[in-house]
């Protein structure tokens, strides 16, 4: 079997923490039988404790120190004397960025095909709208890599460019880089997400869930402040630079006995929440597609979702949810026309459901795989003649 190396983005024990730990996320098709996860951190969490996403191989976490700027030719050293060290057959990095470029170089230096994965849009512009307060930091950090070549360098090397949603290759489709790019989401594996038909009775309080970083991108005040007055719950998972924002929000829109606050739940353990709810609900400027609403479409929930600001319907959910504009008013209007039309659950979920079927993980991680495997076998055939 084969051995893949991956410069992940960012700590794995931050994703464990907010319980993102995705299954075979880094061996699709259980196609590697090991798993060798560089961070650029002084420290990790121990390996049994994320497993999962090495599906069955053998996982084996390298901490090779934490960036900063005078050690980033350092930490490039590190990172090619890793991957030289385990002997991978191919390298995955994370983003066009840091992360992205010392995978595609240490690729280059050790003979051996990388790809990269864009999880987010890498327009300045549109990071400006969706980072608020980040964005100074985001953007030098940014145009720092673009002045050292590195982003370019990323782009000219990587052997395919995999972005996870529509919007994250919106750029690059346009670009002479469009022959390498390939649009493939991030895994729901439908068989994990048993459709759970929520059903709202005539009377019955809606109960609202939201699952989602808390940021400028994802900025939940509308949706909060839409509740008041109505027989309504809402339910906001996960934390963020906004929470003490929102938290100001739920005070004086007089709900606090109405919205509950969760720092994180297992991705496994989701199921257990989303069975006391009825329905999701996201005001996202971000663009593209949230993970969380595709699983919140996995388990058959109706999603009601903001009109975007660049696009003409919202990635994947635009075509089953109802949609509405992001203020207060524009969720109010969706959230009473449940309450109204109870019934309206049970269709909306069952049409988002539908929906995710074109999209599930399985077909995703199909295509995963096949990509790897194309590239480990152009790579050795380039190599045996």
């Amino acid at each position: 079997m084969y051995t893949n190396a991956v410069v992940a983005d960012g700590s794995l024990r931050i994703a464990y923490d907010k319980g993102e730990v995705k299954k075979r996320y880094w061996n699709p098709g259980g196609v590697f039988g090991a798993v060798h996860v560089i961070v650029l951190a002084d420290e990790d969490i121990d390996a049994e404790k994320v497993q999962r996403v090495a599906g069955n191989a053998e996982l084996k976490i390298h901490p090779v120190g934490k960036f900063r700027i005078h050690n980033a030719y350092a930490l490039r050293r590190a990172v090619c004397e890793t991957i030289k060290s385990v002997k991978p057959d191919i390298v995955r990095g994370h983003g066009p960025f840091l992360q992205g470029y010392y995978a595609v170089y240490a690729a280059r230096q050790a003979g051996l095909p990388s790809y990269i994965s864009i999880h987010d849009d890498i327009s300045i512009y549109r990071r400006f709208w969706t980072y608020g307060k980040g964005y100074s930091r985001i953007t030098s950090y940014q145009l720092a890599l673009k002045a050292l070549g590195w982003e370019r360098y990323v782009l000219d090397n990587a052997d395919r460019i995999v972005a996870k949603y529509v919007a994250a290759g919106r750029i690059l489709s346009n670009s002479k880089y469009c022959s390498k790019l390939d649009v493939i989401y991030n895994q729901i594996f439908l068989d994990d997400f048993r459709d759970l038909k929520p059903c709202l009775s005539p009377g019955d309080t809606l109960r609202i869930i939201n699952v989602g970083r808390q940021f400028s991108g994802k900025d939940q005040r509308p949706l909060i402040s839409a509740i008041r007055g109505l027989n309504a719950t809402l339910t906001l998972i996960g934390n963020g630079p906004l929470r003490e924002s929102l938290r100001k929000t739920v005070e004086r829109s007089g709900v606090e006995s109405q919205v509950r606050f969760i720092d994180a739940v297992p991705n496994h353990e989701l199921g257990d929440i989303f069975r006391e709810h009825h329905l999701f609900a996201m005001n996202i400027l971000q663009p593209g597609v949230s993970m969380t609403v595709m699983e919140a479409m996995a388990f058959g929930f109706p999603i009601v979702i903001n009109q975007p600001r660049w696009e003409n319907e919202p990635e994947i959910a635009g075509a089953c949810a109802y949609t509405v504009e992001p203020s207060v008013n524009g969720f109010r209007e969706a959230l009473e026309y449940f309450l109204e039309n109870p019934s309206a659950v049970k269709r909306f979920g069952a049409e988002s459901r539908k929906r995710m079927q074109q999209f599930s993980g399985e077909e995703m991680e199909s295509r995963e795989c096949d990509l790897v495997r194309k590239l480990i076998e152009s790579k050795t055939a380039k190599t045996s003649t």
